[in-house]
């Protein structure tokens, strides 16, 4: 069974293994909400050469190892090596560290949810078991559609100054070469990953 959390990542070293598309969405996302980001991967797409140009992330020249793990609060697993991916979620998961396998849900601890973001609050869907990521982003984007259109009452509650968690806001890996505030989360549970432009 999945527990859905909004973590503080701020100030906290991540690791993203992979050079491609999808661990150019997870670092960018990640550095946007404040992760010490730190890529390791022999090679490196556009998008994270952009992040690393712009000190968004931090690039290690290499293919991962074990020793990479020490230290981060967080490891995401997605390189075009399934089994690269196993070990080093199994690295991770004996070191107490949660692990996201952007290959496949069910062997890491974690899973990244599909989300959008409306008023300050970053709504999240996310398997309860096994993972369907066509699932998950079809009802991410009926949510996003219904807060779009204005039938939710999205205004604060909660006076300026007032205690509240702390999530992400999420977006592309460019909005890590910007700086963002931190927002409340409302986070529903529904099934799997997505990634649709604009969306996480």
């Amino acid at each position: 069974m999945t527990t859905l959390l909004g973590l503080d990542v701020t100030g906290r070293p991540v690791l993203v293994a992979g050079g491609g598309p999808v661990a150019a969405r997870r670092a960018g996302v990640l550095a946007a909400d404040g992760a010490l980001v730190t890529v390791v991967a022999p090679r490196l797409c556009e998008d994270l050469r952009r992040l690393v140009a712009c000190g968004a992330v931090t690039w290690a020249e290499r293919k991962v190892a074990e020793t990479d793990v020490d230290g981060a609060w967080l490891v995401h697993a997605a390189t075009d090596d399934p089994g690269v991916n196993d070990a080093l979620c199994t690295w991770a998961s004996a070191r107490r560290v949660w692990s996201v396998n952007a290959g496949n849900g069910e062997r890491g601890t974690a899973r990244t949810p599909a989300t959008t973001v409306h008023a300050g609050l970053a709504v999240g869907v996310v398997s309860t078991g096994r993972p369907d990521p066509a699932r998950v982003a079809a009802v991410r984007d009926a949510l996003d559609l219904t807060l779009t259109s204005g039938r939710v009452d999205l205004r604060a509650r909660r006076p300026p100054g007032g205690r509240g968690g702390h999530v992400g806001r999420g977006g592309d890996g460019h909005a890590a070469c910007t700086e963002h505030e931190g927002s409340p989360a409302v986070l529903l549970v529904g099934a799997g990953a997505g990634l649709p432009t604009g969306r996480t």
